[in-house]
């Protein structure tokens, strides 16, 4: 293990130095702003927005191998005589396309900032939304869920056995995505997308770079500032992945997959911890699965998983404990509901639910044997993404594969176990220091030989204008000590904390800390050190 380990982090020194490109000779795009097209049905309205396209190279090494068609959206600022500039939004994923997720999260930005700036968020190379070419592994949607019904008909992984043929399946996934997706792979990587977003600041007549990340979009702006350091006016990192743990430097323990080494199921746990003792605060007239005290919750709740073991049905559907702990985990990303996120319904909804499951589980003739329960035990969604949050969003006529895209830039940059044992064990690590949870899949990269033919690896400490880093308290997918060692790792940043719960500040406001954000981008005033702010409401609060 020591050779392995010392290997991969000879590799990962070898990738931090980035091939020079002549980036003048790239033309800057052209942007033509309109009406964006109409949004999909349940997504949030796009009627105050504008829309627009960018052509950026495939290769920057080779611009004459092909063309990205970005699909770019903005909200004007509103206060147009006091305009301050452009502030560009990645709101993670990686694979989250922006021109879906702004509309939905607009409301999250500071009314100040909105009024002084335009908000611009892209849908990145490769990863769908309404840029083309799209990284996606089977012919059709029908396709790719007939792959996982076969995929996954024995439920959520939990023992050796088990993780042993759910890790053959992925496999086999990941295979068919490669043989499908062919050389476009290699052009999906961060580096790659911080080229596109220089270009796109060009685009807009900037001479320097405001920028607003969230989870995997705080990676995407780290690697913008240490690659054009000297290109940064301000930069708010949200819910911060960890650099060294994504890019697997020195003193990573590369057994671990990504989300592992970052702390992501670390996170999930003490959320969900956090979640049954908010829940108890209250009486069930608040929160519905509340047992009168967070400590008769916490224990209601043990009890639920308890007699989940064996399974049971509701509404017809077969729930099991590692089900539940799945959709838990992954359902409670926002506290309170947004327009458009219909994935992550808020902390009272998740409640229902855990209700619902309590009152099928009673009664011994109510538990049946089963082995998971519709898509809470699938590798889609297992997959969760580390995003502020997943729009809703029906079928539509092109077809693109959520998992697949992650993948294409984790596997193609980020060190991940390389072969099915490995990342068995490595789940095995995690269910004993955490829990059962989705997090130790998201990085699953056992077959996917393709990487990316340029990445950015580090050094993160180059000096830049100061960086402000934020990070809740308990933050289900990036563990505040994600963003702590965000801020420790970058040459110039201010940590700013703040009391509260779920993914993200933008998408779980805090008042508090909105206010430092607009004195930040607007007067470039950092809070001071040690700062700390609490979320507006507290979860289960009521009106």
């Amino acid at each position: 293990m020591r050779n392995l380990v010392a290997a991969a982090a000879a590799t990962s020194a070898l990738l931090i130095t980035i091939p020079a490109f002549a980036a003048d000779t790239v033309p800057v795009p052209t942007l033509t702003w309109t009406a964006c097209p109409a949004p999909e049905q349940g997504a949030a309205s796009t009627d105050s927005f504008q829309c627009a396209a960018a052509e950026v190279p495939m290769d920057y090494a080779d611009p004459s191998l092909g063309r990205f068609n970005l699909a770019l959206i903005k909200a004007p600022a509103r206060d147009a005589a006091r305009r301050l500039g452009t502030l560009f939004w990645n709101p993670g994923g990686p694979s989250d396309a922006g021109t879906e997720y702004l509309p939905a999260a607009i409301r999250g930005f500071p009314d100040k900032v909105r009024d002084r700036f335009d908000i611009i968020s892209w849908d990145p190379r490769g990863m769908g939304g309404r840029t083309t070419p799209v990284v996606q592994c089977f012919d059709s949607a029908d396709d790719e869920a007939a792959f996982f019904a076969r995929a996954t008909r024995d439920g959520f992984p939990v023992t050796a056995k088990q993780l042993a043929k759910d890790a053959a399946g992925r496999t086999e996934f990941n295979e068919a995505c490669i043989k499908r997706n062919g050389e476009l792979l290699a052009h999906v990587s961060t580096a790659d997308n911080a080229r596109d977003l220089d270009l796109l600041r060009q685009a807009v007549g900037e001479e320097t770079m405001n920028y607003y990340g969230t989870s995997y979009g705080t990676f995407l702006g780290a690697t913008y500032m240490n690659m054009y350091p000297d290109r940064v006016r301000a930069a708010v990192l949200d819910g911060a992945v960890a650099v060294p743990a994504w890019a697997g430097n020195t003193g990573e323990n590369l057994a671990l997959s990504t989300f592992i080494r970052i702390g992501s199921d670390f996170g999930a746990a003490s959320t969900i911890e956090a979640f049954m003792s908010q829940c108890g605060a209250v009486d069930a007239s608040g929160c519905a699965f509340s047992a009168g005290s967070p400590e008769a919750t916490r224990k209601k709740w043990s009890e639920l998983l308890q007699r989940a073991q064996k399974g049971f049905t509701l509404e017809g559907d077969m729930i099991d404990a590692p089900s539940i702990l799945a959709y838990v985990g992954s359902s409670i990303y926002v506290v309170e509901p947004l327009p458009g996120f219909g994935r992550f319904p808020g902390w009272a909804a998740v409640a229902q639910f855990l209700q619902q499951a309590w009152v099928a589980s009673e009664g011994s003739g109510k538990q049946v044997a089963a082995s998971g329960s519709g898509d809470a035990g699938s590798p889609a969604a297992a997959a969760t993404p580390v995003a502020a949050a997943t729009p809703a969003k029906p079928a539509a006529a092109t077809y693109v594969t959520s998992a697949g895209r992650q993948l294409s830039v984790i596997c193609g940059e980020s060190p991940n176990p390389t072969t099915e044992d490995a990342a068995v064990q490595q789940a095995l690590a995690s269910y004993q220091r955490a829990g059962i949870s989705a997090w130790p899949f998201v990085a699953y990269c056992v077959g996917w030989s393709a990487r990316a033919k340029t990445t950015y690896l580090g050094p993160w400490n180059k000096a830049t204008a100061p960086v402000l880093v934020i990070g809740n308290t308990n933050d289900p997918a990036t563990p505040l000590a994600s963003s702590v060692r965000m801020a420790q790792a970058l040459g110039n940043a201010r940590l700013l904390i703040v009391n509260g719960f779920g993914h993200t500040v933008l998408i779980n406001p805090s008042t508090c800390a909105q206010d430092y954000i607009a004195a930040y981008f607007i007067d470039g005033a950092m809070p001071p050190t040690g700062a700390t702010c609490t979320q507006d409401k507290a979860p289960f609060a009521g009106d």
